[in-house]
């Protein structure tokens, strides 16, 4: 009789996702969550009945395989968000951003030309890569740090806005991202409209917990080897060893490095040079509504902040906020996020507050709350040059591994979909294996 257990470690939305598609396919699913709460980075806080996200904000249009899930656990389709981005630039001038727009004002005509001869060069008319997956390698893209597009004096104003789009889609600084990711991130958010869920972005992880076995505070010490193949998985509380026929990794990339043995060096290797820091998300209750137009705000962003932008949560999503005040988070990219990690919360919210009044003045005065959520394992992954590379290197590294798959978002560009498509990936190598005798 095959040995059809699978034992998952991690319910984040990757984890998650693959548990329910195996279970639909008759596979019997245990999940190992570390944290008391499923979800990973789709987390939300609630503070007398009004609620915000303080992970993953909102869903693209684009985004399949989440729309097919929310259908399978019963959540209403979810909602556009309709308020614009904000940000200045260096000389006062005010950007107002909405996605899919041809032409943004406060950029002006010269750089607008340009902008849209990038997006005709190298997505309408060049070559185009499947989303939330990589599948190949350019070395003239992923070799070329993002920092150096644009970089003439008279496109201050473009490179302010590479800078924006950096620190909003990756979470990070320009010098961390290639060319070759920015060109994805910019097709997914000029072409695609934004959506969210009444609930919260965590409200899909929680109804397809719901649907699963899933044992929380449950950390895994490491990956159990019998001979040459993965047999099953040690637990970090009392040292005893839970055997499956196969074992999905889909926890945050720090953790992965410290759970695999020394028989999966390559792969371990892998996960520990992955930029991942943790991420504390301060958020700010208000007693007043900001700007009903307007759900996110950047500081000037070439200017270096510990805390580049923030969102308003009551605007961005309405149901989730009923008392209309003003929800705000603040949020800190990398490299500046290193700053934080051994800070106490006092701190942080008071060097998120100084910044974020740069970007909403009046804000000290009109806080009746104030928390910090802390993501302490990781936060989003980056890709600095070479990082498509890196992954296609491990992906082929992985195929001939017996009993183990990988699920991660950094495998297809660190998306909620970039995730589920990992998902669908490791669901076809456990059904095409179909367990063992």
């Amino acid at each position: 009789m095959e040995n059809r257990k699978v034992i998952i470690i991690g319910a984040g939305i990757g984890g998650l996702s693959a548990g329910y598609w195996l279970s639909q396919r008759g596979y019997e699913v245990e999940i190992l969550e570390a944290l008391d709460y499923p979800g990973g980075r789709m987390a939300t806080i609630e503070r007398k009945g009004d609620k915000v996200d303080v992970g993953a904000q909102f869903f693209h249009s684009n985004y399949r395989h989440a729309f097919d899930l929310m259908d399978a656990v019963g959540l209403r389709r979810s909602e556009p968000i309709k308020g614009k981005v904000k940000f200045r630039f260096e000389d006062g001038a005010v950007l107002d951003f909405e996605s899919q727009s041809l032409y943004l004002r406060g950029l002006g005509l010269a750089n607008n030309v340009k902008l849209d001869w990038f997006v005709l060069k190298h997505i309408i008319f060049g070559h185009r890569s499947p989303m939330y997956r990589i599948v190949e390698d350019r070395p003239e893209y992923d070799n070329i740090e993002l920092a150096e597009l644009f970089r003439a004096p008279s496109e201050l104003k473009l490179r302010a806005l590479v800078s924006a789009i950096s620190l909003a889609s990756n979470m990070s600084e320009p010098e961390w991202m290639s060319l070759c990711h920015f060109i994805q991130l910019l097709r997914i958010d000029m072409f695609t409209k934004y959506s969210v869920l009444a609930g919260g972005t965590a409200s899909l992880a929680e109804g397809l917990a719901r649907k699963l076995v899933v044992r929380y505070e449950s950390p895994v010490q490491q990956l159990v080897m019998e001979k040459s193949r993965v047999g099953g998985v040690q637990m970090k509380k009392d040292g005893s060893v839970k055997k499956a026929g196969h074992v999905i990794v889909a926890a945050a990339a720090p953790s992965v490095g410290r759970m695999l043995p020394d028989e999966l060096k390559e792969q371990r290797d892998f996960f520990e040079s992955v930029v991942q820091a943790p991420l504390p998300m301060p958020v700010f209750f208000l007693d007043r509504p900001v700007n009903k137009n307007v759900w996110a705000y950047f500081n000037e962003p070439t200017v270096k902040r510990t805390f580049s932008f923030a969102v308003d949560g009551s605007v961005k999503c309405p149901a989730m906020v009923p008392s209309g005040k003003g929800v705000v988070s603040s949020w800190s990219c990398y490299p500046h996020t290193l700053d934080l990690i051994d800070r106490p919360d006092d701190e942080i919210l008071k060097k998120a507050l100084a910044d974020t009044e740069l970007m909403i003045p009046g804000i000290s005065n009109w806080v009746e709350e104030a928390r910090v959520f802390w993501h302490k394992e990781a936060g989003m992954g980056h890709f600095p040059t070479g990082s498509y590379r890196k992954v296609l290197d491990f992906k082929e590294k992985i195929k001939d591994l017996e009993g183990v798959s990988f699920v991660s978002d950094i495998l297809g560009g660190c998306f909620m979909e970039a995730a589920m498509v990992s998902a669908t990936e490791a669901v076809k190598r456990v059904c095409a294996w179909g367990g063992t005798k």
